[in-house]
């Protein structure tokens, strides 16, 4: 019985480390592959499903060839439905997954009604986890709280596939709870160093100030479009330079406290407007009062309209501070990535050529060009 428990435990542990890192790994590199999080839950969770599937399957291949014994395949089969339910965010792939658990669990010898509805009722209650996984995992003890009647559930449940004793499944329960205790806090470790990382890129890549990408994150992504450009994957590329007018003024009128409260509420504005369009164009503050917005798939006519659109929108945006209304107007200059641009700054430069030319122009202009 000793050396079942050790071997139980020893292999479990071992496993859910394993797979919980592995699970993380597929998870943070669809998020990049896919870069919405809209697109992620869509199609990116379907490989999470896939390898939580492939994983139950083989277990169930491995018990069935005796390579492993009963009371271990039970404990990793367990951590691999819950902590899969606890995470997965798209409801049909959460039930995609619920329909491979039920085929395997549902493999074990002859299983009388009764048994059926049993393992029926133990996947409406995953079903019932993935829709309170946020409640649940908010606390240790609230999970623990739920972890160990449901461990009861699942083990009388494999209890009547086998006649094993009582004892031992006290014995595999308590095997059960340790393991899923371990899994609750490297899951919890895992997910604060994913914040901080998180928060850590955030930082780096956007503007404190106003929150959009700075400059670093615009010569990065500028330089892929350059690259996609080149490689003929996007046929049109535009690129916005925008500045606010006579800002120095406002600065020097008001105080840097009004000149930062423009700023701020520009760039929401101007962001919120261009996502409105499209939601893959992004802004980047430039430096001081200039910002630039990539336009990817879209002519350098229609970039001219829209931005004429925002110019006509931003006439209705008026920033108060301190109980004075301001109101600003931009210059914009507008080109499009050419073929024979060899790097990515001979783009950056006409843009800002042509801004320069909309400011000379008398401001509240836009001068677009090749």
């Amino acid at each position: 019985m000793v050396l079942h428990l050790f071997n139980t435990f020893f292999w479990s542990f071992f496993f859910a480390i394993g797979y919980i890192s592995i699970y993380r790994r597929i998870e943070e590199g669809t998020i990049r592959w896919y870069r919405s999080k809209q697109m992620m839950l869509k199609f990116g969770e379907l490989a999470l499903v896939a390898y939580a599937s492939m994983v139950e399957i083989s277990l169930r291949i491995l018990h069935y060839f005796l390579t492993t014994n009963m009371w271990t395949m039970v404990n990793l089969q367990t951590v691999v439905a819950l902590y899969t339910c606890l995470t997965l965010r798209n409801k049909g792939a959460n039930l995609l997954f619920l329909l491979v658990t039920l085929a395997t669990f549902g493999s074990y010898g002859t299983l009388t009604w009764g048994l059926w509805l049993a393992l029926i009722g133990l996947l409406l209650i995953l079903f019932v986890v993935n829709q309170q996984s946020t409640w649940l995992v908010s606390r240790f003890s609230r999970y623990l709280g739920f972890v160990i009647p449901f461990g009861t559930f699942t083990w009388l449940l494999f209890k009547a596939f086998y006649a094993f004793s009582w004892w031992s499944l006290i014995v595999q329960l308590f095997c059960y709870v340790c393991v899923e205790t371990i899994v609750f806090h490297y899951s919890t470790l895992l997910k604060n160093r994913g914040a901080a990382s998180a928060k850590l890129i955030y930082e780096t890549m956007h503007d404190k100030l106003t929150g959009v990408q700075n400059w670093a994150k615009f010569n990065q992504d500028f330089q892929l479009y350059h690259e996609l450009m080149l490689s003929t994957q996007i046929n049109e590329i535009v690129l916005v330079a925008i500045d606010i007018d006579h800002f120095k003024q406002i600065n020097d009128t008001y105080g840097h406290l009004a000149g930062n409260a423009v700023l701020t509420n520009f760039a929401h504005n101007l962001q919120t407007y261009i996502h409105e369009v499209n939601s893959e164009w992004e802004v980047y503050r430039a430096g001081g009062e200039e910002f630039n917005v990539i336009m990817a798939g879209i002519n350098q006519p229609s970039a001219q309209q829209a931005m004429q659109a925002y110019c006509q929108q931003l006439r209705d945006l008026h920033i108060t501070y301190d109980g004075i209304v301001i109101d600003i107007t931009i210059s914009v200059g507008i080109t499009k990535l050419l073929g024979n641009d060899v790097q990515a700054e001979d783009t950056i430069k006409r843009a800002d050529q042509y801004l320069y030319q909309a400011k000379q122009a008398g401001r509240d202009a836009i001068v677009a060009g090749y």
